[in-house]
């Protein structure tokens, strides 16, 4: 009997992540807490992307595991608490018919979809609304959701009010994305803070995505 064949579904799932995670531009850090998974992600757009999974620390307890995903402007944005306001939530979970997955192949999912996230933008707007928004407007923004871009400020000004869940409240449903079961093409690359070189069709719909945005707060 092969050592893999003993492995139990959550440890599968987690060496099937860390194989994606030996692709350029997707990267397991190391968390120091089996308690907790992060992986970052370099889309095709030349934004970064954290994606964390977590749960309450206890080997008996039965809670899910729970995701988030974070954007950057820049890989080093994620580095200190100071670099990080100029980072932004994105409400983004696998599909729910998909929650029954072990959490290394709903991470290996996400990190797949976001490598690619030009293509993910096409389906999702929100995408598109963080990979046009400029990295001194991230340091406003609190979560880019499907009904509107949350910034800090809302917040500020509801819980000034004494009222800040009719704020909350459009942050409690997630965009969900379908589970990806194959591998998509990659992308390689040398820098860690330029974007990709896109071809001119790719950049015509980035700037069609950026003038509709405009638009829609003029």
């Amino acid at each position: 009997m092969s050592m893999e064949s003993d492995l139990n579904p959550h440890e599968k799932s987690m060496q099937f992540l860390r194989e994606i995670c030996n692709i350029d531009g997707i990267e397991l850090i190391d968390s120091n807490s089996i308690y907790k998974i992060i992986v970052r992600v370099r889309g095709r757009s030349g934004r970064h992307y954290e994606v964390e999974a977590s749960r309450p620390i206890g080997l008996f307890l039965q809670t899910p595991w729970t995701t988030e995903v974070t954007g950057a402007a820049w890989k080093r944005d994620f580095d200190s608490e100071k670099t990080r306001a100029y980072t932004a939530k994105l409400c983004l979970n696998i599909h729910s018919d998909k929650e029954h997955l072990p959490v290394g192949d709903r991470l290996a999912s996400l990190a797949l979809s976001l490598h690619n996230d030009i293509k993910l933008a096409m389906e999702i707007p929100l995408v598109a609304q963080f990979i046009v928004c400029p990295r001194e407007e991230l340091y406003h923004v609190f979560k880019f959701q499907e009904e509107l871009v949350v910034t800090q400020d809302m917040i500020d000004e509801s819980a000034h009010d004494g009222n800040p869940q009719h704020v909350l409240d459009y942050m409690e449903e997630e965009r969900e994305i379908e589970y990806i079961d194959f591998l998509p093409d990659f992308w390689h690359f040398d820098s860690d803070d330029e974007p990709f070189e896109l071809d001119s069709i790719q950049t015509n719909w980035l700037q069609d995505i950026s003038d509709d945005i405009m638009q829609r707060f003029d």
